[in-house]
């Protein structure tokens, strides 16, 4: 399909049903590479387009820098972008603020369910949680951009319901071991109940770690530090000592580390510009020779670090 044929069956779809997300514009048209319809889109005078997501840092292991930002270019555009034709404007904004509400409902579900998970443990557990540790969570629910989109668990093959659930537990040193291991196994049996339950389909990501361990993450010197630190920094609190989680942010802050992430946050966001300004310019012919680098900031990332 040439650039000119696609343009004008854009033009034709928008004129029928208005305003359309990147991915919902992709599903009419069939068959056409989502790359090439981000460019068309991108560089046609006929179409405009507003965003309504927020980005965040993601370390990546299959990049040079470790950074980019997420969500990467092409998710972005299908899922946190409309595309419409000029006089479709009100249209497009009212569309936007409608899309944008969904994804926060649907991170405030998810942070509810975290909370209930916590809420699950046994009395002993729960007062353990209560008087010795700080409860967060973190990932796309603290940005609000949590989704409901089914995808399948590949250990069981179970069906699952957009975005993981991650959960951090931060607690005293002295904390009583056997306490904290008896939480562990009731968290992962709760897990496992999730995923398997069809009308659950919940996937909760976890850990327990000490005050110490937590403190000397704060140096960011390898990519395990980084996530942690990152983590905490965008984290939003759920349960337990909210003096102990206050405690941690402030020095998270206090010993440089926030500078340092967002540092990261700033170099991130450079690389994405300059990479959708390299990718604009590329022809047809060239989209399939990128780089490793550039494709990384514009295609979903399949790697992910389990946070420690």
């Amino acid at each position: 399909m040439i650039a000119k044929a696609l343009e004008t069956e854009i033009e034709a779809i928008l004129n029928e049903y208005g305003p359309l997300t990147g991915r919902k514009l992709a599903e009419k048209l069939g068959d056409c590479e989502p790359i090439l319809l981000w460019k068309a889109c991108y560089q046609s005078n006929k179409f405009r387009v507003i965003n309504f997501a927020r980005y965040y840092l993601r370390y990546d292991v299959t990049r040079e820098d470790l950074i980019r930002l997420s969500p990467s270019v092409l998710r972005d555009f299908l899922s946190f972008t409309l595309i419409y034709k000029t006089g479709q404007r009100s249209d497009a904004t009212d569309e936007a603020a409608i899309l944008a509400n969904k994804h926060r409902l649907i991170s405030l579900k998810k942070l509810k369910f975290a909370r209930n998970t916590l809420l699950s443990l046994s009395p002993e557990s729960l007062e353990m949680l209560h008087y010795k540790s700080c409860c967060f969570i973190a990932g796309d629910i603290s940005y609000f951009l949590a989704h409901e989109e089914p995808r399948i668990h590949a250990p069981t093959g179970a069906k699952l319901y957009g975005s993981d659930i991650d959960i951090i537990v931060v607690y005293e040193n002295d904390t009583d071991p056997d306490i904290i291991r008896r939480a562990e196994q009731e968290v992962l049996t709760y897990k496992h109940r999730c995923i398997k339950d069809p009308g659950i389909g919940q996937e909760i990501d976890f850990i327990f770690k000490p005050v110490q361990k937590m403190l000397s993450q704060f140096s960011y010197a390898d990519i395990h530090q980084k996530i942690a630190c990152k983590i905490l920094y965008e984290s939003f609190f759920l349960y337990g000592r909210l003096d102990l989680y206050e405690k941690l942010t402030t020095d998270l802050d206090f010993s440089g580390t926030v500078r340092k992430i967002e540092d990261d946050f700033a170099k991130a966001l450079a690389g994405r510009k300059a990479t959708i300004k390299k990718i604009l310019k590329l022809e047809q012919d060239e989209l399939d020779k990128m780089d490793k680098n550039t494709q990384s900031l514009f295609f979903f990332s399949q790697e992910r670090l389990e946070f420690q």
